[in-house]
């Protein structure tokens, strides 16, 4: 019988690092060749940042006076304290300004001071400042205002601020433009020199920049040497604010961050914070939590709130001190995510059709809305289409008469802004980055962003496929429960250090693919050189439909320990596969 030959979905890139130089790390870190590669794969050839990689440190981490604007945003709190100001904390609807407005709000009842916290609605307010922000600044009578991840591009909002004598203290992350706004403190890393010239890491989340301003802060009023037992304790469990902010906002986990993250990681589980401990529990997670855990499982829930514009349930959640309320909230947050994943599906339903009648007339870009459709879930399902076709894809829904606001994701190769750019004249505005980008215009001109978006498009070279990284080749018996034990000392995993990929040629498939779960998942048994391995492929199931015993795969894979009744097995996660092309 004739064999369908399967075509991979991705370019895989095998990574050569230099023999000598990777048995050299070897031995001078005790780890094993393949461990050695993996560090210097990912960039890390030096012994030094090595033993920082295997064992991060808080002593790595930059102390707060280094953070451009912390001396002037210290200057700012302690006169706040001394006059006893009200301060409203600022802040966003993702993760990121969520955990960092939790994270200032308790500095600010820590410091004795009378706050309250304004997190934009998604929909009605939009990112950072807005009428609606300066009116709940009025109401509450504050005198000084902590805009957290957000602020740096607000240039006319401050300015009536500064006007109206309201100090504003910007804690944030974002990239500055031309102009910055006047205010009483920018502490942003970016506002100051780049490493390469001395000055501090610069890629920081707006939280972990809010943790190094309550570390400063905190250690000022309360003693330069060595702070009370229970402000150590704050700040060690306030890391598990900054670890959730970095994993969830896609911050590179290198320099600093690893060590925020790994040691914030292990505080979640028992942090003295309850709405931590219940967000762990109630997100089925029984030890202690890893970066994939953050970015599967509790990123979503408290990014749902958000989406389903409830920006506060995920703030009270946070924030609350009464473990009954927690897990009350927890609760909120769990129907809140199912029903964001339910409205996931209907948009999907709702643009599909559109969705496949562009890809199929061979369009250059994916542009559709809908005014019944649900702009807190577009940028996920505008993810999942740019995965399916590989292209930019922009979608949108009618928001209000006469508003449309979308969501834009591009693959690797595009560049979104671009693309915009063709379309400013139809715009009322547009924002973002290279691959990940916002809009909103009126849909009345909805054809004509459209062209203008195929012809912006049409002028950037096509991807056929994007490029995935692969750090070596194995067979089945060069990984065992003690390599895996040894490859957990490079977590945490995520953002410009990818947990490892590895390639396995010439496999045989030794029994018919099972199809698990609700379908769209798959088990194949593999064998290579006498060895069978399980592996899973998550949403993986129609590639592998048409398989059959005996077909030999090319296979690119991640590697784990399964842990079932006791029993531990490596398993592999299919990340990608094809027809061995001299065995098909």
């Amino acid at each position: 019988m004739r064999r369908t030959a399967v075509a991979a979905q991705f370019r895989w890139k095998l990574q050569t690092p230099n023999t000598g130089e990777r048995n050299a790390l070897a031995k001078d870190l005790g780890i094993r060749p393949l461990t050695a590669g993996l560090l210097l794969s990912r960039g890390i050839s030096e012994l030094e940042e090595a033993k920082q990689v295997l064992k991060p440190s808080l002593g790595s981490l930059p102390d707060p006076k280094q953070i451009p604007g912390f001396e002037d945003a210290l200057r700012t709190l302690v006169a706040a304290v001394e006059a006893k100001h009200k301060v409203l904390i600022h802040g966003d609807y993702d993760v990121d300004g969520t955990c960092g407005s939790v994270l200032l709000y308790r500095l600010m009842k820590r410091l004795g001071l009378e706050v309250e916290v304004f997190i934009p609605d998604r929909v009605r307010d939009g990112y950072s400042f807005s009428e609606n922000s300066l009116t709940a600044i009025e109401k509450f009578g504050a005198k000084v205002v902590i805009a957290v991840d957000n602020g740096t591009s607000a240039i006319a909002p401050l300015a009536k601020l500064h006007a109206a004598g309201i100090q504003v203290i910007v804690v944030d992350h974002h990239l500055p433009g031309d102009e910055l706004p006047v205010c009483a403190a920018m502490m942003n890393p970016w506002v100051g020199k780049p490493p390469s010239e001395g000055g501090v890491f610069q890629e920081f989340c707006g939280t972990a920049v809010a943790w190094f301003l309550t570390w400063g802060v905190l250690r000022h009023i309360l003693g330069e040497e060595q702070l009370p037992e229970s402000d150590r304790r704050f700040l060690f469990d306030s890391l598990g604010y900054a670890a959730i902010a970095t994993i969830g906002d896609v911050m590179p986990l290198r320099g600093p961050n690893r060590a925020l993250v790994q040691h914030g990681l292990t505080t979640l589980r028992e942090s003295s914070f309850p709405g931590l401990r219940a967000l762990v529990k109630s997100s089925g997670i029984r030890k202690v939590p890893n970066a994939e855990d953050i970015g599967f499982r509790m990123g979503p829930r408290l990014n749902a709130a958000g989406r389903m514009f409830q920006a506060e349930v995920a703030f009270k959640t946070l924030a609350c001190d009464s473990a009954p309320e927690a897990e009350a909230l927890c609760a909120q947050l769990e129907a809140l995510n199912l029903e964001r994943r339910e409205v996931q599906n209907r948009q999907n339903d709702l643009l599909t059709g559109t969705v496949e009648d562009q890809f199929q007339k061979g369009d250059p870009v994916i542009f559709t809305g809908h005014s019944d459709a649900h702009f807190g879930v577009l940028g996920i399902v505008a993810n999942q289409v740019m995965e399916r076709t590989g292209l930019p894809t922009l979608l949108w829904a009618e928001c209000s008469p006469g508003v449309a606001r979308g969501s834009a994701r591009a693959p690797e190769g595009y560049h979104l802004i671009d693309i915009l750019d063709q379309a400013k004249e139809f715009m009322i505005g547009y924002g973002g980055h290279a691959r990940a980008a916002g809009f909103h215009f009126d849909p009345e001109f909805a054809p004509q962003v459209a062209a203008a978006l195929r012809e912006g498009a049409s002028g950037q070279s096509k991807v056929e496929k994007p490029e995935m990284k692969v750090d070596s080749e194995i067979s089945p018996s060069e990984i065992d429960l003690h390599t895996l034990h040894e490859f957990d000392r490079l977590q945490p995993y995520g953002e410009a250090f990818a947990e490892p990929a590895f390639l396995c040629t010439g496999c045989r498939l030794v029994t018919a693919p099972r199809f698990i779960g609700d379908g769209s998942h798959v088990e194949l048994r593999l064998e290579r050189d006498g060895e069978v391995v399980r592996a899973l492929g998550w949403r993986l199931a129609d590639k592998a439909r048409d398989l059959q015993i005996g077909d030999n795969l090319d296979v690119v894979v991640k590697v784990g320990i399964n842990d079932f009744r006791g029993r531990r097995a490596v398993e592999w996660t299919l990340r990608d596969f094809q027809s061995s092309p001299s065995k098909s």
